[in-house]
C-alpha cells in the first residue's frame, strides 16, 4: 500500500497523467495523417503542415486567457478540462467532421493543458535541484509519450480509423480520470480575464527583460521551431533519401529522435546541474550540427544514428531552459502566465518556421534545401544565444550563491 500512495505522488500521479496525454496527442497525430492521405488529397504532405498550423494557431490566439486560467483556478483542475477538450476533439470525428476542425479542437484542449502541466510543477516542488528533476521527468516521459504514441498512430493509421479513434479517446478519458487524484491547490481568485488579458504583452515584455527568461523563451523556442518543421519535413525526406513510403516504418524512424530525448532526461540532471543551467546551450550547437549532417546521409543506420542524438542533445538543451524559466516566471508574473506566454514565443516562432518550410517547398527548393533552411535559421537563434551567455551565466552563479545562503 505505501508503494502504492509512493508511487502516486502528487508529481507522480502529474508525470503518468501528462504521459498518457502526450501518447494520445502524438496518436491522433498520426491518425490525421492517415485520414488525409486516404482521403486522396492534391497535396497530403501540405495539407498536414496546415492542419499542424492550425493547431499551433491555437496556442497563439488563446495564450492571455488560458495562462490567467491556469493561475486563477487550480491547476489539477486546468489538466482535466483540457484532456476533456482533447477528447470532444476527437470524439468530432466519430461524428465525420472535418479532420482538421477535429484536430483544432484538440488544439484548444492542448493550449488549455499546457499551463497546467508546467506551472504545477513549480508547486509541487520546492527548489531549483528539485524543479530540474521534475521538469526532466515530465520531458522523458512526454518524449517516450510521442515516442510510443507515434508509433503506435503509424500503425493504426495505416488500416482503419476507428480502432485509432478509440484507442485515442480511450487514453484522453484516463488521463482524465488521473487528474482527479492530484491535489487540488486553489489560484490566485482575484484575477480577472480581462484585465490579465490586456496585461499579456507588458508581461511578456518583462519575462523578455530578465536575462535568464529571454534565454530560456529564444532558446526553447528554436527548438521547437525545429523539431516541428522536421517531422513534417522527414515524412517527405525519408521516401526521397531512403526509399521509406510507409507511414508506420516512418513514424519508428522519426520516434527514434524522442528515443533521444528520453535518454537525455536520465542524464540532463547531471550533466547540466542545478546552478549551471546556462550549460545547456552548449548541447543545442550540438543539436544544430547533427540536424545539418543528418540532411546529406543515405544510408539509414546514419541517419538513425544522428536522429538519436539530435533528440538526445535537443533534450538535454531543452530541459534546463524549461527549469530557468519556470523559476524566475514564478516570481516575475505568475507560473500560469509564465507558460501561456511561453507557448505563445514557441508556437509563434513554429508556425512561422512552418511557413518559411511550406515556401520553400512551393518554391521548388528541395527537401534538403528545405531542411538545411531551417537549419541555418536554428544556428542564427543559437548565435544570438551565444551573446546572452554571460549575463545568464553571471545570473546563474546570483542563483546559486543565494541558495546556498
Amino acid at each position: 500500500m505505501t508503494g502504492l500512495r509512493k508511487m502516486l505522488s502528487p508529481l507522480n500521479t502529474v508525470v503518468l497523467t501528462q504521459f498518457l496525454s502526450a501518447f494520445a496527442d502524438n496518436l491522433n497525430f498520426f491518425l490525421i495523417v492517415g485520414m488525409v492521405k486516404r482521403q486522396g488529397v492534391e497535396n497530403p504532405d501540405g495539407t498536414v503542415a496546415y492542419i499542424q498550423i492550425a493547431f499551433l494557431c491555437a496556442y497563439i490566439v488563446l495564450a492571455p486567457i488560458v495562462g490567467a486560467l491556469a493561475d486563477k483556478k487550480a491547476k489539477s483542475h486546468i489538466l482535466l478540462l483540457g484532456n476533456l477538450l482533447k477528447a470532444t476533439g476527437i470524439g468530432l470525428l466519430l461524428l465525420g467532421l472535418p479532420p482538421a476542425l477535429c484536430y483544432l479542437f484538440v488544439g484548444i484542449g492542448a493550449v488549455v493543458y499546457s499551463p497546467g502541466k508546467y506551472g504545477i510543477l513549480t508547486e509541487l516542488t520546492s527548489s531549483e535541484k528539485e524543479l530540474l528533476s521534475a521538469n526532466a521527468k515530465v520531458e522523458g516521459s512526454t518524449i517516450l509519450a510521442i515516442l510510443l504514441g507515434t508509433v503506435s498512430g503509424g500503425f493504426l493509421a495505416q488500416s482503419s480509423d476507428l480502432p485509432a479513434i478509440l484507442t485515442c479517446l480511450g487514453i484522453y478519458l484516463l488521463s482524465l480520470l488521473m487528474t482527479l487524484i492530484i491535489p487540488a491547490r486553489a489560484g490566485n481568485a482575484s484575477l480577472r480575464y480581462g484585465r490579465e488579458s490586456l496585461q499579456f504583452l507588458r508581461d511578456t515584455a518583462v519575462l523578455f527583460r530578465n536575462p535568464r527568461s529571454r534565454f530560456s523563451l529564444i532558446g526553447t523556442g528554436a527548438f521547437w521551431l525545429t523539431a516541428a518543421v522536421l517531422r513534417i519535413a522527414l515524412i517527405a525526406w525519408l521516401p526521397l533519401n531512403l526509399g521509406i513510403t510507409d507511414t508506420d516504418e516512418q513514424s519508428m524512424i522519426i520516434g527514434v529522435t524522442a528515443l533521444g530525448v528520453v535518454a537525455s532526461a536520465f542524464v540532463t540532471p547531471r550533466w547540466v546541474p542545478a546552478g549551471k543551467l546556462h550549460r545547456g546551450f552548449y548541447y543545442g550547437l550540438l543539436m544544430v550540427t547533427t540536424v545539418m549532417i543528418a540532411t546529406f546521409t543515405y544510408e539509414l543506420w546514419i541517419t538513425v544514428t544522428l536522429l538519436f542524438f539530435t533528440g538526445l542533445f535537443g533534450g538535454i538543451f531543452v530541459i534546463p531552459l524549461n527549469t530557468m524559466l519556470q523559476e524566475e516566471g514564478k516570481s516575475l508574473i505568475g507560473s500560469g502566465k509564465t507558460i501561456a506566454i511561453q507557448n505563445f514565443t514557441e508556437n509563434a516562432l513554429t508556425v512561422t518556421g512552418l511557413f518559411v518550410y511550406l515556401t520553400l517547398s512551393e518554391m521548388n527548393v528541395s527537401v534538403n534545401g528545405s531542411v538545411v533552411g531551417i537549419g541555418i535559421v536554428l544556428l542564427l537563434f543559437i548565435a544570438f544565444l551565444a551573446t546572452q551567455l554571460g549575463k545568464v551565466r553571471s545570473s546563474d552563479s546570483v542563483q546559486t550563491t543565494g541558495s546556498e545562503q
